[in-house]
């Protein structure tokens, strides 16, 4: 049996390290998108705010100052910004801390190192010269603690909560990504026009899925396929298709679970509603969010049953 609360912290510290290494990803893929674009275009970091739906706590801050400094140092090391990603190894720790003896020993004292870290040297992020450093510490201790937990955890009801949490965020962003896309179009961004292979590029850079997307698809880099993939891929990890039936299967291992299955039947319906034009900005927008907010209320489900 696994206490409540223990479920609960595995949960949170799941999805907050998944969120730091998302967060950062993210940060990365849209600098290198920079880095692709003509030097005459004059680029906005704005989207990187509607992608964590943080626009009113970074204005209440901020005001008016919309420059890539500030943003990039609103989302890598901001304390007061609790989607940070400085502030999710925070709190990921902080809900490891008091269940520790539940995952991998090794995996604890990478997550704590990179706690050290991440409160010393989150600043050094900031920086374009010195961002590649940062995020390639946090994505690499991430990526450690994973690999740890995958092959070294008990598939036990721990793993599973673990696993939940994961998933969960990382479904979550993916639809954020992509939704990034449909408010360049709403927003009338003539960049989500005239470059739209190095935006789409960019989408798929930010779930390091480039790569991946040639070899499944072989096809050019253009919107329908590269939301078709990041949708509906039941290969690629960070896909939300994939992500939705690996949950079903934790969910599977846990008591109770066919009081959840008709959630995650919800969420498999609105991802197989199909987004016909890529282009039309209220479509996608409209799509992602009714995505998102059947898998926060799977999300709510699953914590009302056993948190």
């Amino acid at each position: 049996m696994l206490l409540s609360r223990v479920a609960d912290s595995l949960y949170w510290a799941a999805r907050y390290l998944e969120r730091a290494d998302d967060t950062a990803r993210l940060l990365w893929g849209y600098t290198e998108g920079i880095v692709d674009l003509p030097t005459s275009v004059t680029s906005s970091w704005q989207p990187l705010l509607a992608i964590t739906g943080t626009h009113e706590p970074f204005n209440a801050k901020y005001g008016s100052d919309l420059g890539e400094s500030a943003i990039v140092s609103f989302l890598l090391a901001d304390s007061e910004n609790p989607n940070s990603v400085v502030s999710c190894v925070v709190q990921a720790r902080e809900n490891l801390r008091s269940c520790r003896d539940v995952i991998p020993q090794f995996a604890w004292t990478v997550l704590n190192d990179l706690y050290l870290y991440a409160l010393a040297s989150g600043r050094e992020g900031v920086a374009r010269p010195t961002r590649s450093r940062f995020i390639e510490r946090v994505r690499r201790d991430v990526e450690r603690i994973q690999g740890i937990v995958a092959t070294t955890m008990i598939r036990d009801a721990a793993y599973n909560f673990w696993m939940l949490g994961q998933l969960m965020e990382r479904a979550d962003m993916t639809t954020r990504v992509v939704g990034v896309q449909a408010a360049g179009l709403l927003g009338g961004d003539p960049l989500a026009s005239r470059y739209a292979e190095v935006q789409w590029m960019t989408v798929l850079r930010s779930v390091s899925g480039r790569q991946m997307y040639q070899r499944a698809t072989h096809l050019p880099i253009e919107g329908l396929a590269v939301v078709d993939f990041l949708l509906h891929n039941r290969s690629f990890p960070r896909s939300v298709q994939f992500c939705v039936d690996a949950i079903a299967e934790h969910l599977d291992w846990l008591p109770r679970s066919l009081e959840i299955r008709p959630m995650v039947g919800d969420v498999q319906s609105e991802l197989a509603r199909p987004v016909t034009d890529v282009n039309d900005g209220a479509e996608l927008d409209a799509s992602m969010d009714r995505i998102q907010v059947s898998l926060a209320r799977l999300s709510y489900l699953i914590l009302a049953t056993y948190c």
